[in-house]
């Protein structure tokens, strides 16, 4: 089985490096990986091309102009694209994977099934020391030192997955799914804009398809980098009522990774000849 890690990120190559490193130094590596970038322009293209030069599996750059708003669905479905694996695992630049985060999430790969992994958070005042390929005790350390804040995702038991029935607990930063379920549901939609519900809508549609959900407990752990928070109340609305709508109206939506067809163009010599008359026989 093949598998593709797809990366979104927007003007943060700081934290983008030090994901990248991360997934340098796995103790599976991903058959390619692919950034997701939403109209970066800071140094995101010289750390990619960094990396690129370093890393013994593809790294595929998608990038698309920045329309002024997030718009991570859109980016999702452009690096989506580009993807030649039958499992992808979609996360974001501010999560360093630990070092058998791939490992962990291609052993819990089933069909009919996504995987919804889990996150400690990483402070602040732990980016400069920390890279994600320590070790247990060196992970506790750190959270000793208020570097890391959940001592119960310090625990590994590889494998071990729980189902799950509802949205509660979603997070796009780690899950792992088929490309033919991301397909049957045309990917992720792209009416989307801000930072929140895409993650929930997709995951509501692609369980109406009958794919199961399952979690990991204590595996696939990634390290989300404490960042600044924004919120909207617009787009916080407004993706509400999109999830809303999920629930009960189309599970294979228009704006999403395919796009629907451009009609064809009428022909205008086609619309000025006369229909022909039928006679009764």
């Amino acid at each position: 089985m093949k598998s593709s890690v797809i990366i979104t990120t927007h003007n943060r190559s700081y934290y983008l490096e030090k994901v990248l490193y991360g997934y340098l130094h796995q103790e599976v590596l991903p058959d390619e990986v692919v950034i997701a970038d939403d109209g970066s322009t800071d140094e995101t293209p010289e750390i990619i091309q960094k990396y690129q030069a370093l890393a013994p599996f593809p790294i595929l750059h998608a990038w698309s102009p920045f329309g002024g708003v997030p718009q991570i669905a859109k980016a999702r479905n452009r690096a989506t694209r580009l993807c030649t694996s039958d499992y992808l695992i979609y996360t974001d630049g501010d999560c360093i994977p630990g070092p058998r985060f791939v490992a962990d999430h291609a052993q819990m790969a089933r069909p009919g099934y996504f995987i919804q992994g889990r996150r400690n958070f990483l402070r602040f005042s732990a980016f400069e020391s920390f890279t994600g390929s320590e070790n247990a005790w060196q992970q506790f350390q750190h959270w000793l030192r208020g570097g890391l804040t959940r001592l119960d995702l310090l625990v590994r038991i590889p494998g071990f997955t729980i189902p799950s029935f509802g949205i509660h607990g979603i997070r796009s930063c780690n899950i792992g799914v088929w490309r033919s379920d991301v397909a049957a549901i045309n990917g992720w939609n792209e009416r989307f804009v801000g930072y929140w519900r895409e993650d929930s809508e997709f995951a509501t549609r692609l369980m109406r398809t009958g794919v199961k959900r399952r979690n990991a407990l204590y595996s696939a752990i990634l390290f989300h980098m404490e960042h600044e928070k924004v919120f909207n109340q617009e787009d916080f609305d407004r993706n509400n009522a999109l999830l809303e709508a999920s629930k009960t109206g189309p599970i294979f939506i228009e704006n999403g990774l395919m796009p629907p067809p451009k009609p064809e163009p009428i022909d205008p010599q086609t619309l000025a000849e006369p229909s022909p008359i039928l006679k009764a026989g």
